[in-house]
């Protein structure tokens, strides 16, 4: 947003836009790793792919998604709950494929 814009905007219009791209962002953000589901399922191929990688976003992630469900911050908790579907698909893929 240009600054002679943002300048003139409220504490509360501020925080409007923020939460309003925190929710774009909440949904995109996992969404960027589709790629590499889509490779691992069309070509069988995980070479490079590393499974302790994996289990260690999902496992960290859990935390995270915890913490969102404790301070009942919705955004962060779709995220997370994308990325633990997102680690899952590519987990199994990994699995199934090496």
């Amino acid at each position: 947003m240009p600054f002679h814009l943002y300048k003139h905007l409220s504490k509360k219009q501020e925080v409007t836009i923020v939460d309003k791209l925190m929710s774009v962002a909440a949904v995109i953000h996992p969404l960027t790793a589709l790629p590499q589901v889509f490779k691992i399922y069309t070509s069988h191929d995980v070479a490079g792919i590393s499974l302790w990688t994996w289990l260690g976003f999902m496992t960290l992630g859990l935390v995270f998604l915890a913490y969102g469900v404790v301070h009942n911050i919705k955004p962060f908790i779709v995220t997370q709950v994308l990325w633990f579907i997102v680690d899952s698909l590519v987990v199994t893929g990994i699995l199934i494929y090496r």
